[in-house]
């Protein structure tokens, strides 16, 4: 099998997402939010290799270094392999395997695989409670799963404001009143030569 432009581009169609709940607010017990975060597992990711580019067609290498887990992803393209990698997260659940899992799952990103649930970020989202359990709901109360939670959650996103980054020169940063207070010493005065003409 060649690998062909079309192969990544097909990488990058979105999996079905699982969803973590990272917090309920304002408690535990009476929520009326939640975030969420969306997420793939490592199996979903090796499938998409495996059914888009065929299991002879890719490989990963991991390795450690200062300290964090990485993951290197290699797809053959023509005769040549091409590899990109990442670092992993230790997981709260398992910390070791997590970090390994993580650093397969986000190396996979640089190929084009579930990189649009990392621009939603973190989700804030109304939540009723059913069975017990808190469950998503949109604007109107109606409860939320699949695609309609993902679109849900998608709207919301867009909603966030964008980080602002400011020029010196349109907002100014503050004086600093006394050079003692960065723990610098104070530059000395370099004076230029006086020139004298005869």
């Amino acid at each position: 099998m060649i690998i062909t432009e079309q192969h990544l581009e097909q990488l990058k169609e979105p999996l079905p997402l699982k969803w973590r709940v990272k917090n309920l607010i304002p408690d535990n017990k009476n929520p009326k939010q939640m975030i969420l975060i969306g997420f793939v597992d490592a199996r979903q990711v090796q499938d998409r290799f495996d059914k888009v580019l065929g299991a002879a067609n890719w490989q990963d290498e991991y390795y450690e270094c200062k300290g964090k887990q990485f993951c290197k992803i290699g797809v053959k393209i023509g005769n040549e392999w091409v590899w990109k990698g990442d670092s992993g997260s230790e997981s709260f659940l398992d910390p070791g395997k997590g970090e390994t899992s993580d650093s397969f799952k986000r190396a996979a990103v640089h190929w084009g695989i579930n990189r649009d649930t990392y621009e939603l970020g973190e989700i804030t989202i109304n939540c009723v409670m059913k069975d017990e359990k808190p469950v998503p709901v949109n604007e109107c109360g109606n409860i939320l799963s699949g695609e309609k939670l993902l679109e849900e959650c998608k709207r919301i996103s867009s909603l966030h404001e964008s980080d602002l980054i400011f020029d010196k020169t349109v907002l100014p940063a503050k004086k600093i009143e006394k050079i003692q207070d960065l723990n610098i010493e104070k530059p000395k005065r370099v004076r230029k030569p006086t020139v004298i003409l005869p």
